[in-house]
């Protein structure tokens, strides 16, 4: 029989490759080992009791999964961080949509992004919640222990670079105090034991050609202890010097000064082998202003052009403005112009105006008006610019207004002409509602021979929010500066100009339904 070395040498290849690879992936997956693992909550002393069908029944936990952080405010979204592989590459999760599902009580379908260095990449899965236990400590008034153990699978979009499918076991440990309640209210800022009140531990299968990295993520203090090296601490989590530098974004000067010890302000822990940082350090825990996971502008526009059900022809993109909305959740203000008529150097628009999340693009509220009524118009006097003002325009407890300017510009060049005008908008359930509309913050018009003489007048105001109420809205104080020029030429045959400064008070009060000047102060 003549033995085909070159085939038993592949055969061979082949079979210690499956080995290698079901030995690595055992060595990896950590999965079975961090759902099991639930006994360090009980004592001899507890009641353990299943509340799986209670808490998957009679409870929505969406709010649960949203990537936030104890102590901060639990609707913003902020990333997930993890660990990808031996040389434990930081990866990043964001959940943009989570949403029960209607035939299983214990499923959530998602959908999200991924960061893995400077790839981002969407993916869409399903976490499904198999069991809840409760660890009821006997005399006691200490919260009570809930340990949620769930599996996940979320596959990322097969068209992009290196995309991978992510499998695995999610534990969510809670606190509450009312376990036998209908309706369990847990405390997700209680501090429990590694700080992971979510856990995600499996592996990150790449989709092409199917090799197997474990991945190991959470927020905060996620599961550490599968990452052999990683954290070095004895009891608290401490970054290891040779992996700690992708967690932060500091300058190489300042990294420098941290990893010498001239920077005090962080403690570096050392043992006989290695030294790190220790994550006690406010500058990391508290989360890092990240972007990546937001909508783009051309993506943002077009997904809410797209849910406004507009024809993107009739759009007056070089108008369209946003603004992230300060002191809010992922909330940015859109202006959408649409065009209604149009003709040569001519147009009239729809406004549009929104709040949209920018993570998901979703529309939170909106306010429409007609070019009829909103002075939306484009001829002899050219609508220019659409800005958008976020100043502190807190007009009453604990509402904040924010404003859009609009600016026109005459044609003439010998009789010019600007004008800008201002609205203030506040939110309203899901709309937005208009207190102050078209007030005239800037006018500029004058008449002169466009060499020298000619008279100008230009007039600038300002708005100042004072203390007094008017119907529970604060009044507005408007403080206007005139200017009344005239030009001429001289004696000497020299272009001079004199100025008249005129300057005046008046007040804007809240009628009931919206901002009225109404007096001179």
């Amino acid at each position: 029989m003549k033995i085909n070395y070159k085939q038993m040498k592949t055969a061979l290849s082949i079979i210690v490759c499956v080995i290698l690879n079901n030995f690595c992936y055992s060595q990896i997956d950590y999965s079975k080992q961090w759902a099991n693992s639930g006994w360090e909550y009980s004592s001899d002393d507890d009641s353990i009791i299943d509340v799986s069908s209670k808490i998957f029944n009679n409870n929505d936990l969406t709010y649960l999964l949203k990537s936030a952080y104890p102590g901060h405010n639990q609707g913003k979204e902020i990333p997930i961080y993890g660990l990808l592989g031996e040389d434990f590459e930081k990866i990043e999760f964001i959940f943009t949509e989570i949403k029960k599902n209607d035939k299983d009580v214990s499923q959530y379908i998602v959908k999200g992004k991924t960061k893995l260095k400077s790839i981002v990449n969407d993916f869409k899965g399903e976490i499904t919640f198999e069991n809840a236990t409760a660890y009821i400590q006997k005399n006691t008034e200490e919260p009570t222990t809930v340990v949620l153990i769930g599996s996940y699978k979320l596959i990322e979009n097969t068209t992009k670079n290196n995309s991978g499918t992510y499998i695995g076991k999610i534990k969510i440990i809670l606190s509450t105090k009312n376990i036998y309640a209908n309706d369990i209210l847990f405390d997700t800022n209680f501090p429990y034991e590694e700080g992971a009140v979510r856990g995600f531990v499996g592996v990150r299968k790449n989709n092409k050609n199917g090799i197997t990295q474990s991945c190991i993520w959470g927020f905060k203090r996620f599961p550490h202890k599968y990452a052999k090296g990683f954290d070095i601490g004895d009891g608290e989590e401490v970054i290891n010097i040779k992996y700690a530098k992708p967690w932060f974004n500091y300058s190489e000067q300042k990294w420098n000064s941290i990893i010498n010890g001239v920077n005090k302000d962080f403690c570096l822990h050392q043992t006989d082998n290695d030294k790190g940082i220790h994550t006690s350090n406010l500058e990391y825990i508290e989360p890092e202003e990240a972007t990546w996971f937001k909508l783009g502008p051309i993506d943002l526009e077009n997904t809410v052009i797209k849910q406004l059900k507009l024809n993107p022809n009739n759009i007056a993109k070089a108008l369209i403005v946003h603004k992230e909305l300060p002191n809010t959740l992922n909330e940015t203000i859109i202006v959408v112009p649409e065009i209604v008529d149009k003709g040569e150097q001519y147009f009239e628009l729809n406004s549009y105006i929104l709040i949209v999340n920018n993570v998901t693009g979703k529309i939170i509220h909106q306010y429409f008006e007609s070019s009829k009524t909103n002075n939306w118009v484009s001829d002899a006097i050219k609508l220019v610019e659409i800005t958008i003002d976020t100043a502190p325009y807190n007009v009453t407890d604990g509402i904040r207004a924010f404003g859009i300017r609009v600016r026109y510009v005459g044609s003439s060049q010998a009789n010019p002409y600007e004008n800008e005008t201002i609205s203030l908008f506040i939110k309203l359930e899901n709309t937005l509602k208009n207190i102050l509309k078209n007030y005239d913050v800037m006018n500029s018009r004058g008449e002169w021979d466009t060499d020298c003489a000619g008279e100008f007048i230009d007039e600038n105001k300002v708005l100042i929010i004072s203390k007094k109420l008017t119907n529970t809205y604060v009044d507005i104080l408007v403080k206007s500066k005139i200017i009344e020029s005239k030009s001429y030429i001289d004696e000497n045959g020299d272009c001079e100009s004199k100025d008249k400064i005129t300057r005046i008070k008046t007040v804007l009060k809240f009628d009931g339904k919206e901002y009225k000047e109404n007096n001179l102060l």
